[in-house]
Order: C-alpha cells, then structure tokens, then sequence
C-alpha cells in the first residue's frame, strides 16, 4: 500500500484505506500521490530529492514512483520505513536528481545494495517510521540535504513554515492529481498539544506536525523530506509518515522527528556518510 501513511487512522492504528498516501505501498486507487496546495519546483530547486522506484508497478518513471526520499551523501539515502518495510532491494530503485518523472517508457534496474528499516519500527502505531537505503554505487557529483539529528526546538514555534516537497496526490482531479512535476509547499507548524488533539496518542518527541486546511502531503509523499533552511543548507527535520485524510481541517501532518534519540542513534549507527 503505497501509503503516507495518509491513510484512514484509528486511534493511531493506521488502517489502509483507498487513497494511502505516504506509506509503503501504492496508491490503491491506482494513482500516485501528491503534495496539496502546492506549485511546481523548479529545475534543479531540489537536487537532493529522490523518487523511490518499485520496479515492478509499470513501465515509466512517473508509474513506478512508490515514495518520496532524501539523498543525504553520495550512498546513502533517507526515506520511511513503511516505505520499504520487508522490501527486497532487488525490487527498488532510487531515481536521484530529477524534477520531472517521465512518462514514457524506459526500462530501470535496482541501484539499491541494502535497506535498513528502524529496528524498532512499529507499523501499527507508526512509531520510529524512518529507514536508511545504501546504493551500490555513489551517486555521482550528488548534491544532498543535512539530516538534523539534535537541536531542532527552535524551529519548533508557532508560525514556523516547513518546506515540504513530493510527487504525490495533488487533490485534483484528474492527470493533474498525479503531476509528473515535483511539487512544493510551504506548510505550517503544529504544536504537539494542538496535534494530540487530532491524534491523542501520539507519543511526545516522536513526531512533528505540519499542515492546514489545504495545505499538506498526501499519498504518494510517504518518505520525502520535511525541511528548513538552515545556515544556507537544506536541512531535514523529519519524514513524511501518515495523518488521516489530506489537508483536512483539524488534521495535520504527521512527521517521523528526526531529532528524537532513538531515531538520531539509529541513523547514526547505520549512516557512513559515504
């Protein structure tokens, strides 16, 4: 289910329903997802975004996309861990430096050498939702964002707008609902308290929340970056994990937090900035 893990959620247990949007399968609607209220990127905005690649969904790029990643060094490559939750790496692929998923045709093969899910993974309450891919080879002249794995509260005020960026469902109807173009938006900070209210168990320091009426990820953004600019760096404060619906009033974003210590200890233990 290629789900952001916006999918319908019950009491935080995420039940995949028909527009799955950042989780690990695909859209079962059959479209990709896309990123709400947002405009189209720029050639080259973004070069360390990735679109995550199941081989075996269709012919082009734009069908195969499954989620969307961060390449964070030349081998190496952040995305969540529903994403790729049991996936074989020979099924994958990693499609680095492209704004423009292709519609046409064209045949891609894995570049993927090992997937590493969070040890501690919990795909019920979508805890610890982040993974860590190795490429085969390193990604030549590759142009990457900064994990932030400590220090993030000073982002973390009300009024704060994250970027957030993907391929997945735009809300229209629809080729337009599936762009081919990357899509970025500009989304506001949650505070946990207000968030808990929509979601009342979330656990406190796992996550972040971003989001409005009108204004969110959705299917199909499962994986990619949740950003700030930061000492003239992108850098990336989480990774799109689920919420129920998209852009709904009341309903933000949820974020997997990059910061938190088990997540930070374990891209620290796996990552060899390679």
């Amino acid at each position: 289910m290629h789900m952001r893990y916006r999918a319908a959620v019950a009491a935080l247990v995420v039940m995949a329903t028909v527009s799955a949007p950042a989780l690990a399968t695909p859209p079962l609607d059959g479209h990709s997802p896309k990123i709400i209220g947002g405009i189209d990127a720029e050639p080259g905005q973004y070069p360390f975004m990735v679109s995550l690649q199941q081989l075996a969904r269709g012919e082009s790029d734009h069908a195969r996309h499954w989620c969307g990643a961060t390449l964070i060094s030349p081998s190496w490559v952040l995305t969540a861990a529903h994403c790729v939750e049991d996936a074989l790496p020979r099924d994958y692929a990693v499609l680095a430096g492209k704004t423009t998923l292709d519609t046409t045709g064209r045949r891609r093969v894995s570049n993927i050498k090992a997937i590493h899910v969070h040890p501690a993974y919990d795909s019920r309450a979508l805890v610890n939702d982040i993974a860590l891919i190795q490429l085969r080879r390193p990604i030549a002249k590759g142009q990457f964002a900064v994990p932030l794995l400590g220090g993030d509260t000073g982002y973390l005020r009300r009024g704060r707008r994250f970027t957030v960026i993907g391929w997945g469902d735009t809300g229209l109807e629809g080729p337009a609902g599936a762009p081919t173009v990357l899509q970025t938006v500009q989304t506001p900070y949650v505070p946990f308290r207000e968030c808990r209210n929509a979601y009342p168990n979330l656990q406190a320091g796992k996550v972040l929340c971003a989001g409005e009426e009108g204004i969110d990820s959705c299917q199909g953004d499962s994986g990619g970056p949740l950003l700030v600019q930061r000492e003239g760096r992108w850098t990336v404060l989480g990774t799109v994990s689920w919420g129920v619906g998209c852009a709904q009033a009341g309903y933000p974003g949820v974020y997997a937090r990059l910061s938190d210590g088990h997540m930070a200890d374990f891209i620290r233990a796996t990552w060899t900035h390679d």
